[in-house]
């Protein structure tokens, strides 16, 4: 009978270091097998420590992993059905391409033909034909990373374990990663639990994620959900840009510095995106918060322009439109800016 259980469990998984400190704090999710779940949040935040505790590089002070529904309490980390690739590679650099990806397999004293020929699919999955016989100093930055991720799946681990791997690579490069380690994630097959403190890394890759601050899970699910409808501060904040207001709920409205806000529900806090803030000369009636302001500056993007409009309470407003059309509108003019009020998100503190 098939199992059903997820590929990584963590049930209520609590760490506090010997001088006291918290690691993390009532942590848990579950991993669905082929998943891309990636742990995002800042520096500090207890990422890495989940990660280690998944691992086995360190013990949960209480709390339970499973991993494929068994337990792993009290199991070593070189005894458990995972392998991890840090941000630091640590390939041979004695050993070719196909000798370091070889080496697991070897370990585990698999026969040497369904060893070459795994070494030859892993090779084939990241994309590094061709590159068998060299040696990591004749490989640039992201072919390396190639090899270290196909060196830890020649292991068929039933998690991969990913430490903020592209840390090390510079913007380009790593955007290239991010698009690759997603189609190798996808043509594997194999479960991945990714850790960065990249908003647009864990936005880009992930088929879920939880966002964590200060040792706790603040929010987890789809991307696209979590910037959409944030559920906290932080989280709102944390991922990408947005005009936040606080104030005073009063029937339908928010009092918030100053200005009066339609909100589709009662809260103290509420999220606006850019990309949801119109500007305009004029904007009529379309949008039910409507303000005037004085355009302070416009920041040309690429794709988008971003518009910057101070109210005459001091508010300062942020708008993003798509590159589609002239709004005949220059720094220093007096516009309108405005928005839905189903727009509008409001939060938990």
């Amino acid at each position: 009978m098939m199992s059903t259980a997820p590929d990584a469990e963590l049930r209520e998984i609590r760490k506090v270091y010997d001088n006291g400190a918290r690691g993390v704090e009532q942590v848990d999710f579950t991993v669905a097998k082929g998943e891309f779940f990636a742990l995002l949040g800042p520096s500090g935040c207890g990422k890495s420590t989940t990660l280690r505790i998944l691992a086995g590089l360190e013990e949960p002070t209480s709390g339970e992993v499973y991993i494929r529904g068994e337990a792993m309490r009290g199991r070593p980390s070189h005894r458990r059905p995972t392998n991890m690739v840090f941000q630091k590679l640590a390939l041979f650099p004695h050993l070719t391409v196909a000798d370091n990806i070889a080496f697991g397999p070897r370990l585990r004293r698999r026969p040497a033909k369904e060893v070459s020929a795994r070494v030859a699919e892993m090779i084939e999955l990241v994309g590094l034909s061709g590159y068998g016989d060299r040696h990591p100093a004749q490989l640039s930055g992201g072919q390396q990373q190639r090899v270290a991720i196909a060196r830890a799946l020649a292991n068929e681990p039933a998690v991969l374990l990913l430490d903020e791997p592209l840390g090390a690579l510079d913007l380009k490069l790593r955007v290239q990663m991010q698009q690759a380690l997603k189609r190798i994630q996808h043509d594997s097959g194999t479960t991945f639990v990714y850790v960065t403190h990249d908003q647009v890394e864990a936005l880009t890759m992930a088929d879920r994620m939880a966002v964590m601050n200060e040792g706790r899970i603040e929010q987890l699910g789809p991307p696209a959900a979590l910037y959409r409808r944030p559920e906290t501060v932080f989280t709102a904040t944390f991922l990408g840009d947005t005009n936040l207001f606080r104030g005073t709920p009063r029937g339908g409205v928010l009092e918030a510095e100053g200005i009066i806000i339609k909100i589709p529900q009662p809260g103290t806090a509420v999220s606006v995106r850019p990309e949801h803030v119109a500007v305009g000369g004029t904007l009529g009636d379309r949008y039910g918060n409507r303000y005037q302001g004085r355009l302070e500056d416009v920041i040309f993007q690429g794709a988008s322009t971003r518009y910057h409009v101070r109210l005459p309470s001091g508010v300062l407003l942020i708008a993003e439109q798509r590159e589609e059309a002239d709004l005949g509108i220059s720094i220093g003019d007096d516009i309108e800016a405005g928005w839905n009020v189903t727009s509008a998100v409001v939060l938990d503190h």
